[in-house]
């Protein structure tokens, strides 16, 4: 009886075993292979001019009124021409944001009076990111994102030698491509067209935080790349 007991019982592990088995099928995650991320990384590939359109906040700003009327900060806005950026291919997966004004970042820095001279005579630094890409949900558009590096400064104010770090973020943003697009050379012009994003997240000095950007009423940096 035993026995007979057991032998029915084999019919549905059976079942059990093949349902789990469709699960975990439809549960397989599409991905990129390495082939198509290096022919996208290098279609992507090149110097791209433009110029960045850099929008602030900081204690000068002055109070307005939108088009409905209600009341904003009126934040400053500066163009800066003849820059660009440059993407590397399969390599290396970065991203140059290159010539950017340090010394705009004084405008916003006032939580440390001797740092905000010190960057304002900064000579201007590449910020470099690291980029990577991915199916979207629907498959049909390839996700690309890239994230800032640490700058690191090493500035001398106050008599002192400092380690400034300077931390940038994109805006928690990711940019889509059709994969047609991604197969023809200097598919990147369609994106820097359009624009890309950074923001200003925060300054430390060593270890120690000085300034953190974007936050509630506080001041912020937003830095907007479009091509030529």
């Amino acid at each position: 009886m035993r026995k007979l007991k057991f032998l029915g019982i084999i019919p549905l592990l059976f079942t059990v075993f093949y349902l789990a088995s469709c699960s975990s099928e439809d549960d397989v995650v599409k991905r990129l292979t390495s082939k198509q991320k290096e022919t996208y990384a290098q279609n992507i590939s090149g110097e791209y001019p433009g110029q960045y359109i850099i929008t602030y906040k900081n204690k000068d700003c002055v109070e307005g009124t939108d088009e409905a009327g209600r009341p904003i900060t009126v934040a400053h806005s500066e163009t800066f021409n003849d820059v660009q950026v440059d993407v590397s291919d399969n390599n290396m997966l970065h991203v140059f944001f290159q010539d950017f004004p340090i010394s705009l970042i004084s405008k916003v820095v006032d939580a440390d009076e001797g740092l905000s001279h010190a960057l304002a005579e900064s000579t201007q630094q590449a910020i470099t990111a690291r980029y990577g890409f991915d199916y979207d949900t629907d498959y049909s558009h390839v996700k690309w994102a890239f994230i800032p590096n640490v700058m690191l400064l090493n500035l001398n104010y106050d008599g002192v030698d400092h380690h400034i770090r300077i931390e940038f973020n994109n805006n928690s943003q990711y940019y889509k491509f059709t994969e047609d697009e991604l197969k023809q050379s200097k598919a990147f012009c369609s994106l820097v067209e359009k624009g890309i994003t950074l923001q200003l997240e925060a300054i430390y000095d060593g270890s120690t935080l000085v300034q953190r950007f974007g936050y509630e009423n506080g001041n912020y940096m937003h830095i907007v790349f479009k091509a030529d």
